[in-house]
């Protein structure tokens, strides 16, 4: 009979203790220790027979024996973020809130393909995918196999019989293996899981596909040991409240991670956004006091979005400092910065600042945009409709220089803009405001 001791494993970094601690010795994240049991096999069991030794190769030995390259998704968003594409052996985790269009991101994928794939329903029965896939296409799907099961052990023999191009795991928290009898979902069973899926895909070459939940504060949910195993994690976030969505490479061994793959969620699933400037700028008021236009970057690519802030007199003792799309924090830095070299009176006042379309921007290059909208809510007075603006700002009020400058101004000068607000042309806040006199 097989020995079980108790141990606690780190969900942040995967490391195992004898005991249970406050704060993790490694990483030193507090509270991240859950217990898990570690099973050992009986000193009576037989031990298992060695496989043959493993030979050293050359790089170029290693290459010409690989034989495999990537195929494409056929989804041009989807490549963008994965590179060259689905590359044989590769083991990828894709992650995003409840709802956000995960399941239905990959059952567009499955039916983009036209080899033979098997799809593995641990959440939901054969049906319910079936109907999905019906509602979104009415193209023969006889090359999708669909796999109800939970199984890890039934899974592997699945892909063992059909021996297909791809596995699609939906999800990684719904399944569990025979070696480890803890429940589903638990740190020990995705870790054990992970382990066998991608040593399977490691030695049949069939890349393989995992959907991963995540927790209240988004995080992947279970051990952080999940993300440095897989080959790549990718990220699917958006607002449910709007259209948009985007597909982000977080780890990526096969490509860069620097991509970003732009969907819109429609009632046929997602459909892929070639020109997001334009959808994100659509019902856009123009000569409004309080607006200005942004080249923010999602990747490599420049998108112009529409910055928006309103300044009212406050209600209250306390002004608040309200964002959508941007920091809070970011927020109420630039407000300090613009009270104390512009002499805004914001104390006094309530400053609420969103950014349209359900973009959310954590870059940089968005702070003088955001400046510019307060100050031209304050004074009432409407930007040129002509003008965009990017840069970053400096506790001294000095507009700094970001990544991809050049490309963003080359962008701004094709898409015609006449007042491009930049750090070359504007190196300081009271500049624009001069000028602008």
């Amino acid at each position: 009979m097989a020995k079980s001791t108790t141990l606690f494993m780190c969900n942040s970094c995967g490391n195992e203790f004898p005991k249970w601690l406050g704060q993790c010795p490694i990483c030193h994240e507090w509270n991240t220790l859950v217990e898990v049991t570690n099973f050992t096999k009986s000193s009576k069991a037989k031990p298992r027979l060695a496989g043959p030794a493993a030979t050293p190769l050359t790089p170029k030995q290693a290459l010409k024996n690989e034989g495999h390259q990537a195929f494409p998704t056929h989804i041009e968003e989807f490549d963008r973020v994965l590179g060259a594409g689905l590359t044989p052996g590769g083991v990828y985790l894709i992650a995003g809130q409840p709802g956000i269009g995960k399941s239905t991101l990959l059952t567009q994928l499955a039916i983009s393909l036209p080899s033979p794939l098997l799809y593995i329903c641990s959440e939901e029965n054969v049906g319910q995918v079936a109907t999905r896939i019906s509602r979104i296409t009415k193209k023969d799907t006889r090359h999708i196999s669909l796999l109800n099961t939970s199984s890890l052990e039934e899974i592997l023999a699945g892909a063992g019989r059909l021996k297909p191009s791809l596995v699609i795991v939906d999800s990684i928290q719904s399944i569990a293996t025979e070696a480890n009898p803890t429940t589903a979902g638990s740190p020990s069973q995705i870790r054990d899981c992970a382990s066998l899926l991608i040593r399977a895909a490691k030695e049949t070459n069939i890349p393989i596909i995992i959907v991963g939940h995540v927790t209240k504060k988004g995080t992947i949910a279970g051990p952080k040991l999940l993300e440095h195993m897989v080959d790549t994690v990718l990220e699917l976030t958006g607002d449910r409240q709007h259209e948009l969505r985007l597909l982000r490479g977080i780890k990526n061994r096969f490509g860069p991670t620097d991509e970003t793959g732009i969907f819109r969620m429609t009632n046929g699933g997602l459909e892929e956004v070639s020109d997001p400037s334009k959808f994100l700028l659509e019902g856009r008021l123009k000569g409004t006091p309080g607006s200005i236009l942004a080249l923010v970057m999602e990747g490599t690519r420049p998108m112009t979005a529409e910055i928006q802030a309103l300044v009212v007199d406050s209600a209250i003792p306390i002004p608040r400092r309200v964002a959508k799309g941007v920091n809070t924090n970011r927020l109420q830095l630039i407000c300090a910065i613009l009270t104390k070299h512009l002499k805004l009176p914001l104390g006094s006042k309530d400053v609420f600042v969103n950014i349209t379309g359900g973009l959310t921007v954590n870059e940089p290059g968005v702070d003088l945009a955001i400046a510019l909208a307060i100050i031209s809510s304050v004074k009432n007075k409407a930007l040129p409709d002509s003008s965009i603006c990017f840069g970053e700002l400096g506790l001294l009020g000095e507009i700094r220089s970001v990544a991809f400058g050049d490309r963003r101004l080359k962008e701004a000068k094709k898409l015609g803009y006449k007042h491009i607000y930049n750090p070359s042309t504007h190196p300081h806040l009271s500049k624009i405001i001069k000028n602008s006199k």
